[in-house]
């Protein structure tokens, strides 16, 4: 199966997410960093997450983003 790279991305933000504790908040350049993504296009896929409510993002110089529901929940 052939994934876009959207999917893709998608699909490892939420799992970076999950791997980290629920309250601890993760800034984009961190989950870009780790998998060597572009920061823009993380942000793309990051504000389609939060208007799903897979993500949580905070605004803001202590912002970041975490997951907006357990990781078992997600499907």
């Amino acid at each position: 199966m052939k994934l876009t790279n959207y999917t893709d991305y998608s699909l490892r933000v939420l799992i970076f997410l999950a791997t980290k504790n629920s309250n601890e908040l993760v800034n984009i350049k961190d989950i870009a960093d780790s998998y060597s993504i572009s920061k823009n296009h993380l942000m793309k896929v990051i504000y389609e997450l939060g208007k799903l409510g897979y993500v949580e993002t905070i605004r803001g110089r202590n912002g970041g983003i975490r997951l907006g529901k357990a990781p078992e929940l997600i499907n």
